[in-house]
Formats: C-alpha cells, sequence, structure tokens
C-alpha cells in the first residue's frame, strides 16, 4: 500500500499525542468548560485534516537535486535466491496496514452494533414528546439514565419525582449543547486510531467534560447542590454499557463533584486557550515543504552524467516503480495517426517532481513527432502526485526523466535505446477497432501487442516476482560454467487467461532458456487483457536475469510489453 497512508497516520498520532499534553499541562485545571469543549473539537478536526495541506517555503539559490533517468529493471536470478525469500518492506507495510483496517472495521462494526442498540431501545419503549426533545420511559431499573441527540432515557419506576425531575435537567442540557455529536467523534476517532492511547485519553477527557457542562447548567438553574451530588451517588452503579451515550453516570464521579465546588478560574487564564495558534503553526510548520524559486530545465548529457547522491532519497511514485510501470502502461496510447504515417522512435521525457509531489516543468528533450510528444506529455502530466526528494531530512525539488519508445508491431529495434525503456507498440487500424467492437470473432483470435487493458498475474506484479523467485532454479551446469545473462521470453495470454506459445525471443544456455520457459509455461491462468471491454489475446515479454553471486548488480522483476 502507499507509504502515504502510513505518514498520514503517523502526522494524526503526533498532533493528537501533543494537542492532549499540551491540555494535560496547561489547561485541564480551569473552569472554562466550554472553551475545553472548543479545544478538544479543534484538536480533533485540525489533526485530522492538517496532514493533508502543504506549505511551500521559498529558499533562495537552490537548484533542483539532478536525477539519472529511471529505466525499467530485469529480473535478477543468483543461485543464494533460491534458497531464500525475504518479506520486503512494502510488503511488511501492507501486512500492518491491513492488521490496522480490519481491527478498526471491527470497532466501526462495534460502533454501528451500539447505535442499532439505542435505536432498538427506543423503538421498544413508550415515549412522551416535550418541546424540543423526547422523554423514553424505561422499565429496565438496571439502566442508567441517558440521552442520545433529542432522545432522553429515563427510568419510569422511579418513583421520586423531584429526582427525576433533576436528573432530566442534567440530560436536557446535553441535548440543547448537542453533546451526542462530540460523543460520536470520540468514538469514531477511536474506532480509525485504535492502536493511539493518545486517542483513548482524549476521548475520555471529552467525556468527562460533556458532564461537567451539564452538571454546571443544572446548578445555574437553581438547583440544591448537595442535593444534586447525593443523586449522584445514588445512581452511580448502574451504567448502560453503551459508550457513544451521555450518560448521568460516568465512573469518574469524584472529579464531577470536586468541580462542581470548584473556585472559577480568573478570565485571564482563559488567554492560555490561545495556545492552539503555536500549535498548529507548528504542525503545519512540520508538514511545510521547501520549494525552489528557480527550476533549472535539464539538458539530455547532464541528465544522465549527474551523479545520484545530490538527494539523500529520490523521488518515487505512489506504490514505487511497478506501479509507474502499471500507470503509464495503463494510460499511454499509441496515436493512430502515428501508426498510418509509420512513425517511430525514442522520447525522452524530463520533468520536476516538486517538494510538495507535484510534477512540473515537463519537457521533451528528444523529440520524434508532435503526436507521439503530446502523448507523452498527457500521460506524464496525469500523474498523481509523487514522494518527493529528500536531501538533508528535507522534501526538495528533483528532476527526473523517463524514456519511452513508441515501435510499430513487426518492426527492427529503433536507434541505440537503452535496454528496458518504456514500449508502446501500434497494434491495428480502426477499421480493426471497429471489428472487435461489433463482435468480429477473426480478431478476438488474432493477438494484439497492446490493449486498453493489459493483462495481469493473479494479484499483480508482486504476485509474479514471488511465483518466479519460488520456482525459477538456477541450472548446476550453467553455474558450474559461469554463464549468466538475460534470456527474453514471449508468450500469448490467451482471452481466457492461459498461457501459451511461450518462445524465447533472446537466449542465452540451453539449460538457462529451457528452466525459464518452464516457469513461464507453468504459471496460474492470468487476467486477460481487454480492449474495448472484451476479452482478447495478448502478446506479453518477461526478461529473466540469471547472474551470478560475484556480480553486483542487483534489481527486482518487472515486465516489457512489446
Amino acid at each position: 500500500m502507499d507509504n502515504t497512508i502510513i505518514l498520514y497516520l503517523i502526522k494524526v498520532s503526533i498532533a493528537i499525542a501533543l494537542f492532549y499534553g499540551v491540555y494535560m499541562i496547561c489547561l485541564r485545571t480551569d473552569t472554562f468548560l466550554r472553551l475545553r469543549r472548543s479545544y478538544f473539537l479543534f484538536a480533533i478536526a485540525f489533526s485530522l485534516i492538517f496532514p493533508t495541506f502543504n506549505i511551500e517555503i521559498p529558499i533562495e539559490d537552490q537548484a533542483p537535486a539532478q536525477i539519472p533517468t529511471f529505466w525499467l529493471s530485469d529480473f535478477y536470478l543468483t543461485p543464494e535466491m533460491q534458497e531464500q525469500t525475504q518479506l520486503s518492506p512494502a510488503n511488511l507495510q501492507n501486512i500492518i496496514l491491513i492488521s490496522i483496517c480490519i481491527i478498526s472495521a471491527f470497532c466501526v462494526v462495534k460502533f454501528l452494533i451500539q447505535l442499532l442498540s439505542i435505536i432498538k431501545l427506543r423503538s421498544g419503549c413508550e415515549s412522551e414528546k416535550m418541546q424540543k426533545y423526547r422523554i423514553v420511559k424505561m422499565k429496565n431499573n438496571q439502566l442508567s439514565p441517558f440521552s442520545f441527540f433529542n432522545w432522553i432515557f429515563v427510568n419510569t419506576e422511579d418513583s421520586d419525582t423531584h429526582r427525576l425531575k433533576e436528573i432530566i435537567a442534567h440530560e436536557q442540557a446535553h441535548v440543547r449543547q448537542y453533546h451526542s455529536i462530540d460523543n460520536m467523534l470520540a468514538e469514531l476517532l477511536c474506532a480509525f486510531f485504535w492502536w493511539n492511547p493518545f486517542a483513548w485519553l482524549i476521548r475520555k477527557e471529552i467525556k468527562i467534560n460533556l458532564e461537567y457542562l451539564a452538571d454546571e447548567e443544572v446548578l445555574n438553574q437553581g438547583y440544591n447542590s448537595k442535593e444534586y451530588q447525593y443523586i449522584l451517588l445514588q445512581v452511580s452503579n448502574k451504567n448502560s454499557g453503551i459508550s457513544l451515550i451521555n450518560n448521568f453516570n460516568v465512573s469518574q464521579l469524584k472529579k464531577r463533584i470536586a468541580m462542581m465546588n470548584k473556585k472559577r478560574s480568573s478570565i485571564l487564564a482563559s488567554l492560555k486557550y490561545l495556545l492552539i495558534v503555536p500549535i498548529g503553526a507548528i504542525l503545519l510548520l512540520g508538514n511545510a515543504v521547501q520549494a525552489s524559486p528557480d527550476l533549472i530545465k535539464m539538458a539530455s548529457d547532464e541528465l544522465f552524467d549527474r551523479p545520484q547522491d545530490q538527494v539523500d532519497q529520490l523521488p518515487s511514485f505512489p506504490g514505487g516503480i511497478d506501479e509507474m510501470n502499471k500507470f503509464i502502461r495503463d494510460n499511454l496510447r499509441y496515436p493512430v495517426t502515428a501508426q498510418e504515417a509509420g512513425i517511430q522512435g525514442q522520447i525522452l521525457v524530463s520533468f520536476i517532481v516538486k517538494s510538495t509531489g507535484e510534477i512540473s516543468n515537463i519537457s521533451v528533450i528528444e523529440k520524434t513527432d508532435p503526436a507521439l510528444d503530446k502523448e507523452a506529455v498527457r500521460v506524464i502530466k496525469s500523474m498523481p502526485k509523487w514522494i518527493p526528494a529528500k536531501l538533508d531530512g528535507k522534501d526538495v525539488d528533483a528532476s527526473y526523466a523517463i524514456p519511452i519508445i513508441f515501435k510499430l508491431s513487426g518492426s527492427k529495434a529503433v536507434g541505440q535505446t537503452k535496454d528496458n525503456s518504456i514500449v508502446v507498440v501500434g497494434y491495428g487500424s480502426k477499421i480493426e477497432i471497429a471489428e472487435l467492437k461489433s463482435g468480429s470473432s477473426s480478431n478476438k483470435k488474432n493477438p494484439f501487442v497492446t490493449v486498453e487493458q493489459m493483462p495481469n498475474f493473479p494479484g499483480g506484479e508482486v504476485e509474479m516476482q514471488r511465483y518466479i523467485r519460488e520456482n525459477l532454479k538456477y541450472p548446476e551446469t550453467a553455474q558450474k560454467e559461469e554463464i549468466q545473462g538475460r534470456v527474453t521470453l514471449r508468450f500469448i495470454v490467451a482471452d481466457d487467461g492461459e498461457i501459451q506459445n511461450v518462445v524465447v525471443v533472446r537466449g542465452i544456455d540451453p539449460s538457462c532458456d529451457k528452466e525459464a520457459v518452464r516457469v513461464i509455461e507453468n504459471m496460474p491462468k492470468w487476467i486477460p487483457g481487454k480492449q474495448n471491454g472484451i476479452a482478447v489475446p495478448v502478446y506479453f515479454n518477461i526478461p529473466i536475469q540469471f547472474r551470478l553471486k560475484n556480480d553486483t548488480a542487483t534489481s527486482k522483476p518487472t515486465t516489457e510489453k512489446k
């Protein structure tokens, strides 16, 4: 999953912890209950929203870090890779996020069950409409009185009219001040951030503060303080067990009584709540990014010769290289006009990944044809925000470039290109596409080289990498003779997902070639490719690199479409 999600969760958690810490140190001893409520609501809302905002801080005389061109990588196999399969950081992140989501889903289900139990209790009891609220008459004397929005639940078996009147006055305060909103917000916060102890602590403080507010309003109406506190003691052994309601009885009874008897704080002490301004500023500055005022356009020769150590961490597409490959392949189209004119060639597209993650300054360094250039720029421009480069722990602007080869089906290699450039192959005319739409059986049987939706290995590229690593064996004869190199395989993913016609396009040794073919032929059914919503057979290429231990190069598996 995306690193952005983990980063968001971390930022929200830090904000909640900071707001709670300031409250405990500076605010919890005063009597400004309404200000305190506003502080809690602001803390939750700001914590959830601020990670989505980026503030650019201009830095003069800073040129963007220049980065070598990105090239698609091969799959490398060493004899040692056969013995062990390591869990990648990306997979570990996926496991953590999936675990968080599962438990959060359980907490949300619990929340919904509690909500339904309140509705069920409401529908099973008689009620009486009074002004802007409704009295729900419970028959179970074991439940403490409580309120939920404009419903006030009371025990009809209570014969003490005066006590019942004070209880209703307390719950009316909850209803008038919409305390159920605070309760539900606190419960949902804990449901989605159940692993953060500060979420539970701030929830606890929100609940007790709501009771302080209701108690304060009851006493302001003229009720006797000692009699009211005595009523609290009488119902202290009853609880509904529903956390999202405003319960007349809460566990921190001593704190409520102490707050009712406490001397009111000085007005000047309320200035402490202005601390939300520096807290918010600190969090926003922590989320700020650097932006260079002058973006320098790179020349083609600088792009390839520039060292990588000018930034500590390169910019990356959300989800990594595999997701970027997939995005480009799914969105890039060979212009029909260029196909009909027989135009092909390599395009080198450079751009800036800003410190905010946005793509800017897109330019075509190596041009081929206006239609091809325009299509390549369109796809790069439509990319989502990247994870920016880092230098000395700070987000910085960085340059990036991607080579794309447009190649017509059946033609020879175009120019002197780098291995593993992104290749887009022209696959048919307007007539052929029209026939496919009408359901022509002939076109369904003729394999395509690229389609609107390319075929996929079940589970995606990560699962395909795992499958190859677990099943591919380095032939002993090849190891003894120190044979290594890349085997390029071509096959057809049929319209039913079957692997067919596996051939070696470029081999290195009969034993290695045979082993690579064996692994591809034994693959499970793929998710077939689609053109205009119809499953069609599609050609697919996979390069596999056999490399001995004494060769230092390493990389990740990927696929090429040709």
